[in-house]
């Protein structure tokens, strides 16, 4: 049996049947991973039917109860007992090409906007400082006669309705993506990811993005106390996979009860 794999990361692994198990009953042929949820792939050999099952799920009358990502294993239960354990040997990893998952200005179209932004706010300072008063508005500041003739949208942005304020002077404006874009040169995402200036991103939870949207590094290695943790052995190209689907580097060391 081939797999197409069409999610972001799918570990084929040799056909073995589950040697606790009666025999000829269920054979597991794969692993899934993506979005953090880990699902199994079981076949029936007494009626042909195929299935991936997430852990804790049930299948052909046997539940998975458990997948361990370290010791490469999985379990299953019958009727609230042990049924069956394989560990998991010589898997084959495929990654799926990277695809940049985020749509967001271009860096010309961000370096554009944080141009118009910071022209809006000197010009803003310099209305404060004419008329003495605290907020301006795009209507005060942009026009024929006014401190600038025109702004011109690179990016489909909106700069009506911007207030701009004396003792705020930096300004910021959000995209029809979703992305927002500030005067003082920085760029965050609708999910909160700041946008590198090369067109990367880093992700709330530290990892860093290319732009194509491969995994470059995270801040999370030895952070984490609880897994699925990535295996010490993977090599560097699996264990980006891994921690691209949620799985962790596992801690150098972890505190003991006294």
């Amino acid at each position: 049996m081939k797999f197409r794999p069409t999610l972001p990361l799918l570990l084929l692994l040799p056909w073995g049947v589950l040697s606790a198990a009666p025999a000829d009953e269920v054979e597991w042929n794969g692993v899934l991973i993506a979005g953090g949820q880990t699902q199994v792939s079981l076949l029936d050999l007494r009626t042909g039917a195929a299935q991936w099952v997430v852990v804790g799920g049930e299948f052909a009358g046997y539940v998975v109860s458990a997948y361990d990502p370290v010791q490469d294993s999985l379990a299953l239960t019958r009727q609230g007992r042990p049924a069956a354990g394989l560990r998991l040997k010589n898997a084959v990893i495929q990654v799926a090409a990277p695809q940049a998952p985020w749509s967001q200005p271009s860096n010309e179209q961000r370096a554009a906007v944080v141009e118009n932004l910071r022209l809006l706010a000197a010009a803003a300072q310099q209305h404060f400082a004419e008329t003495g008063l605290d907020t301006a508005t795009v209507n005060d500041l942009v026009g024929p006669g006014l401190l600038l003739p025109a702004l011109t949208p690179v990016a489909g942005e909106s700069y009506a309705g911007l207030v701009l304020r004396r003792d705020t002077p930096a300004v910021s404006l959000t995209t029809p993506d979703g992305t927002t874009i500030s005067s003082a040169g920085t760029s965050t995402a609708a999910d909160g990811s700041v946008i590198l200036p090369d067109g990367g991103r880093v992700t709330t939870a530290g990892t860093h993005l290319a732009p194509d949207g491969s995994i470059v590094g995270s801040n999370t290695g030895g952070a984490a106390t609880t897994g699925p943790f990535i295996p010490p052995s993977a090599s560097p190209v699996t264990a980006a996979a891994l921690e691209a689907a949620g799985w962790h580097y596992r801690p150098a060391s972890v505190p003991t009860a006294p």
